[in-house]
């Protein structure tokens, strides 16, 4: 796998590893292990320091997966989620998207990163060039995958829910922003799609303020082994402040990636408990 590697990263540069889709422990490239990190973080993240710690628990000098912690800017993800993998892989050829590598998830998808040989100047620009490869993609794939420390399934890893390994199906090379904008072009994406910005998180819902709690829990997560109480206070938050669950559940999706039964089970019994209040 270390040709994986090198290709996303570069070196000296250094990541997330992780077993869980919570993961947040910071570490160099090169201490991957297959058998141990079923997961790692899509872009290089800073490994000396914490660049806005916002919890207690949080420290200035204890680095940790973040979107703000990221250092370059040059991996995108594609997750395709729809169709049988067969059908996944021919729409990528059809389309001829130029990523650099696929790795089967060890379930139902493949994991397309997009890297790029000029990693975006910003995390603006990287948005913006989200933007326009997902406008590309359609709804085939996964639109919760946009943000720059998102975890991705890493090659080599055993599932033990399938039995199944997380395997590198194709390796590639990164490209140049030339390719790429003649790519984009070739399918009608000339410009920069305007983006709206928000003040903070919430407002992009017509929803009252929640608490500031719940605007930290939605942006960096919870503390490790609170997920779940966390999670439930979060949601009673956001649906007594007018939130609908499918806003909710996008949102916290995007925390980590991936939201299981039991954190959807957590989410309806607030919804539940907040209907039961209203009421």
């Amino acid at each position: 796998m270390r040709a994986f590697f090198e290709l996303l990263f570069d070196e000296q540069e250094s990541t997330c590893f992780a077993d869980t889709p919570k993961g947040t422990r910071v570490q160099g490239v090169s201490h991957y292990r297959p058998n141990a990190h079923a997961f790692f973080a899509i872009n290089p993240l800073d490994s000396r320091k914490d660049r806005a710690p916002l919890e207690s628990y949080h420290h200035p000098s204890k680095p940790r997966r973040a979107d703000h912690n990221v250092t370059v800017f040059r991996n995108i993800l594609i997750e395709m989620d729809k169709g049988p993998l067969s059908e996944q892989w021919a729409y990528i050829a059809k389309i001829d998207l130029p990523f650099a590598s696929c790795v089967y998830s060890g379930g139902k998808s493949y994991h397309f990163i997009v890297s790029l040989e000029e990693p975006c100047a910003d995390r603006k620009a990287y948005d913006a060039l989200v933007k326009r490869i997902y406008s590309v993609m359609g709804d085939r794939i996964d639109q919760a995958c946009k943000n720059p420390s998102r975890l991705s399934r890493a090659p080599g890893f055993l599932r033990q829910e399938t039995g199944k390994y997380q395997n590198l199906n194709d390796l590639r090379t990164r490209v140049s922003q030339k390719d790429l904008t003649a790519w984009l072009e070739s399918h009608g994406v000339r410009d920069e799609q305007p983006e709206r910005t928000y003040a903070a998180p919430i407002d992009m819902f017509s929803s009252t303020e929640v608490y500031a709690s719940t605007e930290r829990f939605l942006r960096e997560g919870a503390a490790e082994g609170s997920w779940n109480n966390t999670l439930f206070k979060a949601a009673c938050d956001a649906f007594a402040k007018g939130w609908s669950q499918n806003d909710f559940i996008e949102r916290a999706g995007g925390i980590t990636g991936h939201l299981d039964a039991k954190d959807l089970s957590t989410i309806r019994s607030a919804w539940t408990r907040a209907r039961q209040k209203a009421g």
